[in-house]
């Protein structure tokens, strides 16, 4: 069977692949190709957000803040490709990575979708429940949880490894992007990551 390589065809694949993943479907992984150029595609939405922040960095009355969050930002994107090429060379998976990572770039979004249309259905179907306190709270919470599940379960997939190895890769991209922003809240001008953080939960609970 000669694959679709048209941009519908590419575009098609992609969401299957992310839908089956996101479902706990290991054959999604099949959907997406392991080349530079994928990985390019699936890199290039995050980085034309930051592209867009990098540019009204130049609005903002505290440039110098404006620009660290973007350059954090940054940094937090590429992070998971850093840490698993280091595991999967080092594993000896090198080859299944480009496929891998692509993958997992593309699944990130899984979550933003599916807690934005959680959010958009609470609040048309039980508008009592969605201005609660609390929901907004267990909903980042319920989404945290599924996005670690579901890297494990791309990464163990993704590059034929068993759940230990994928928990320690993912555990290592947590603790690394941990330390970024640790760093960033420690040295000047002492970025204040909570309140970013807990940004949506305030607006929710102030509207």
């Amino acid at each position: 069977m000669i694959p679709d390589t048209s941009k519908p065809g590419v575009i098609r694949r992609t969401l299957q692949g992310m839908l089956l993943l996101a479902s706990g479907r290991r054959d999604g992984m099949a959907c997406f190709d392991g080349t530079l150029d994928a990985f390019g595609a699936a890199l290039a939405p995050q980085l034309a957000f930051l592209v867009v922040g990098l540019m009204q960095v130049f609005l903002q009355t505290d440039k110098i803040m404006a620009l660290i969050k973007v350059l954090l930002s940054l940094c937090v994107t590429l992070l998971p490709a850093v840490v698993s090429h280091f595991y999967a060379q080092r594993w000896g998976r090198g080859a299944l990575w480009l496929r891998y990572i692509t993958a997992a770039t593309w699944c990130n979004w899984v979550v933003v979708l599916i807690s934005l249309a959680a959010t958009l259905l609470a609040a048309l179907l039980f508008p009592a429940i969605a201005q609660q306190p609390g929901f907004m709270a267990a909903l980042v919470m319920t989404a945290a949880v599924y996005e670690l599940w579901l890297q494990w379960f791309v990464a163990r997939v993704g590059l034929s490894i068993s759940g230990g190895r994928a928990f320690v890769l993912y555990a290592s991209v947590l603790l690394a992007t941990l330390a970024l922003y640790g760093l960033a809240a420690l040295l000047p001008p002492h970025y204040k990551v909570l309140t970013d953080l807990l940004q949506p939960m305030i607006v929710m609970n102030n509207s």
